[in-house]
C-alpha cells in the first residue's frame, strides 16, 4: 500500500514558498504541544545554530583540535573547567562512566565493556534510578543502590569507579549533593549528575556544589542539534571522557559527533549565556498557554489551569471537562487531533478521562490559537459517553502456554490467571522474571498488562485480544516505563507483537 503524501506549503523569510520537505516520503509534521521529547524531534534549532553548522560544513578540521578550542571555550562560557560535545547525553553519560572506569589508558580502554581488574560498580541511590541510566552500564559497570548517606559512604570500597545523581530528585531524598561530594572527593571517587532535562544555568548548580561531571542535553532547552549533549566539569575528567568517545577507537567509537554539530552547540551555548531573551520566552510561553485557555473554555463544561513556570521552568495548561457529559478521554483526544489536518502532537503523560496537558516551549508563532481551536472543536462536538453493556466475561482463569512472534524473533511465556468476574489477576513469567499480571475480560474481549523492574526501568507488555474454548489471542504492546520515561506512548515504544495462549 503507498503511503498518503500530505502536502503543506510553508513561506519562509524570503517569501518563497516551498513545499514541505517531509511530504515527499509520506510523512505528516505536526504542531507539538510536548515540549522536548526525542521521540517528537526534539526543539527546533536556533537560527544561530543552523547558520554555524552550515559555515562549519563548509571546511575540515582535526576534531581533537576542535574539542580542545570547543572545550575552551565552554569553560569560559559556562565557568566549568572544560567541556566536551557529545552525541546526546546518554553519550556524555556513557563517555563519563568510560572514564571514570578506564582514565585515559588505552589498554583499560580497548578491554571495555569488560572491566576485570578495573574499577567496575557505580553507585546511586535507589531512588535516583532512572531509564536513562542504562547508558552509565553500557561500559561494563555494575549498577548499585543504597538508601542514605551512610549506607552509600560505607560501600565506597576500591571497586567503586563513581557515584551517578539524578538531577531534579536529588533535592527531594535524604542525600544533599553537598555532603556526598565531600565525602566522594575525600575517596577520590568522581561524582556524576545526570541533567539531561534541565535548563542550563550559570554558575552551575551541580558543579558549584562539588559534582565532578555534569550532562546536559544540546537539543532540548538549548535548541540545539538535536542529537548532541553537552558533559561539562573538571577537566582532566571530561578530557579523558573525550579519549574514550570517537574519533578514539574506543568504547565509544559508534557514538560520532560531527563538525557541525560541534559548532552547533556552541553557538547555542554562546547565545544562552551572552543573548538569549529568557524573560521574553518565559512571557510568550504563558501568553501562549493564555491564549489556548481562552479559546478551549469556549467549549461546555471546560476548565483550565497554568500549572508551575518558576524562574526558567517551562509552565504547563492542564485543560479539564466534565467526562460525565464530554464522552471522550484525553488519550482519545490526542488521537483525533494527530488524525486530521494540522496535525497537533498533545502529551500523553497525565491524560485522564477528562484532562489533558499543552506543553509550550515547542509552540511556533500562530500555533497557540489553532491548537485552542481544535481543542475547543473536538469537546465541543463530543457526544455524551456512552454505557456499554457489560456481558457475560469468558473463562480466563488457569495456566496458559503463550507464544509471542516478535517483529523479528519469538518468545514462549507462561501466564497464570486468577479470575473473579470479569477481573483477572496472577503471574506473568518471561524468559528471566516473573511478576504480577492485572487485568479484565469483557465478554469474549480480555485485555492485561505486566510490569517487569529491570535495573532503572520496567518492561511493560499490555496484552489485547480475544479468549474463548481454552485459547487466546490478540497484539500484544510492547514497551518501558520509569520515572523519567513514564506514559502510554512508552509502554509501546517496541512496538507491537502477535500472541496466541493455550490453556493447559
Amino acid at each position: 500500500m503507498q503511503p498518503l503524501i500530505f502536502f503543506v506549503w510553508l513561506q519562509n523569510n524570503s517569501g518563497e514558498v516551498n513545499m514541505e520537505v517531509y511530504a515527499r516520503i509520506g510523512v505528516a509534521p505536526f504542531i507539538n504541544c510536548c515540549g522536548t521529547r526525542t521521540i517528537h524531534g526534539g526543539s527546533l534549532m536556533l537560527p544561530q545554530v543552523k547558520q554555524a553548522m552550515q559555515d562549519a560544513a563548509k571546511h575540515f578540521v582535526n576534531m581533537d583540535e576542535l574539542m580542545a578550542g570547543v572545550g575552551a571555550k565552554l569553560a569560559e562560557l559556562t565557568g566549568a573547567e572544560w567541556g566536551i560535545v557529545t552525541s546526546g547525553a546518554a553519550a556524555a553519560l556513557c563517555h563519563a562512566t568510560a572514564a571514570c572506569v578506564a582514565g585515559g589508558d588505552p589498554e583499560r580502554m580497548l578491554r571495555l565493556p569488560q572491566t576485570q581488574g578495573m574499577k567496575h560498580k557505580v553507585l546511586t541511590l535507589g531512588e535516583w534510578r532512572f531509564t536513562y541510566d542504562h547508558a552509565i552500564r553500557m561500559p561494563g559497570v555494575t549498577i548499585v543502590e543504597v538508601s542514605d548517606l551512610d549506607e552509600m559512604t560505607r560501600a565506597m570500597d576500591e571497586d567503586v569507579a563513581m557515584i551517578a545523581v539524578l538531577s531534579g530528585r536529588e533535592g527531594e531524598q535524604s542525600i544533599r549533593l553537598e555532603d556526598l561530594s565531600r565525602v566522594a572527593r575525600d575517596k577520590d571517587i568522581p561524582v556524576l549528575v545526570d541533567a539531561a532535562s534541565e535548563h542550563w544555568v550559570k554558575p552551575d548548580p551541580y558543579l558549584s556544589r562539588g559534582a565532578t561531571m555534569v550532562a546536559y542535553s544540546g537539543g532540548k532547552y538549548l535548541r540545539g542539534p538535536q542529537p548532541t549533549g553537552l558533559l561539562l566539569g573538571e577537566k582532566s575528567w571530561v578530557e579523558a571522557a573525550w579519549l574514550n568517545a570517537a574519533p578514539h577507537h574506543a568504547f565509544g567509537r559508534p557514538m560520532k559527533v560531527g563538525k557541525e554539530e560541534v559548532m552547533g552547540v556552541l553557538a547555542a551555548v554562546e547565545f544562552w549565556a551572552k543573548g538569549r531573551d529568557h524573560a521574553g520566552e518565559a512571557t510568550r510561553w504563558r501568553t501562549d498557554l493564555e491564549t489556548v485557555g481562552e479559546i478551549v473554555r469556549q467549549a461546555p463544561s471546560v476548565t483550565t489551569e497554568i500549572l508551575g513556570g518558576e524562574g526558567q521552568s517551562v509552565p504547563r495548561l492542564e485543560v479539564r471537562w466534565n467526562g460525565d457529559h464530554i464522552g471522550i478521554g484525553g488519550l482519545d483526544l490526542r488521537k483525533k487531533l494527530l488524525s486530521t489536518r494540522p496535525r497537533i502532537m498533545l502529551d500523553d503523560r497525565g491524560a485522564t478521562r477528562a484532562s489533558i496537558f499543552i506543553l509550550p516551549f515547542s509552540l511556533q508563532e500562530g500555533e497557540a490559537r489553532i491548537v485552542g481551536e481544535r481543542i475547543r472543536d473536538v469537546l465541543s462536538n463530543a457526544p455524551p459517553p456512552v454505557a456499554l453493556p457489560e456481558a457475560e466475561p469468558a473463562e480466563a482463569s488457569g495456566t496458559w502456554d503463550v507464544q509471542i512472534e516478535f517483529v523479528k524473533g519469538s518468545a514462549a511465556h507462561i501466564l497464570s490467571l486468577n479470575q473473579s468476574g470479569k477481573v483477572i489477576d496472577g503471574t506473568h513469567r518471561t524468559m528471566h522474571q516473573e511478576n504480577r499480571i492485572e487485568g479484565e475480560v469483557n465478554g469474549s474481549r480480555i485485555e492485561m498488562q505486566s510490569l517487569h523492574r529491570f535495573e532503572g526501568t520496567h518492561l511493560s507488555f499490555t496484552f489485547e485480544g480475544e479468549v474463548s474454548n481454552g485459547v487466546m489471542s490478540g497484539t500484544l504492546r510492547l514497551g518501558s516505563t520509569g520515572q523519567s520515561a513514564p506514559g502510554p506512548l512508552n509502554q509501546r515504544e517496541y512496538g507491537l507483537a502477535k500472541w496466541e495462549a493455550v490453556k493447559r
